[in-house]
């Protein structure tokens, strides 16, 4: 496991709204598990998640699992460029059904786990409400 520097901007846009753009900037460890790029970093208040533990696991190629375990949230999101894939978001104000709809996955990472993800998505929560999100994760 190797010390590693994550920087997340997470880009939000609701219909008729403007984007909600969050940036998160921190300490985590980075480790090769089966072929596949693991990154897990510890989550801060400004992700309205302190404390939350998040996993992140890459194929390096269009595939990318993210599972985050913790108080105020918990949930096992994954995706695959092309593909729709359904999950639940577990919070703290209750269990919430989310259908993710990825459109684009980008990894360009070295065997040393630094580079970018890029990840494009709408989500949709129960029946209603859609958001189109953009995370761009950098590793240093």
């Amino acid at each position: 496991m190797k010390d590693i520097k994550i920087k997340v901007i997470s880009t939000q846009t609701s219909k008729g709204e403007n984007p909600l753009i969050t940036e998160l900037t921190t300490e985590g460890n980075f480790f090769m598990d089966d072929g596949h790029y693991c990154f897990e970093y510890i989550e801060s208040e400004i992700s309205g998640m302190e404390g939350s533990v998040t996993r992140l696991i890459t194929d390096g190629d269009k595939k990318l699992t993210m599972k985050r375990s913790g108080v105020q949230a918990s949930a096992f999101l994954e995706f695959q460029e092309g593909e729709k894939s359904k999950s639940s978001y577990v919070t703290e104000y209750g269990t919430f059904a989310i259908v993710l709809n990825t459109t684009k996955v980008i990894c360009g990472l070295d065997q040393f786990g630094k580079g970018k993800i890029f990840l494009e998505y709408r989500m949709t929560f129960g029946t209603d409400s859609e958001t189109i999100n953009k995370l761009e994760i950098t590793t240093s």
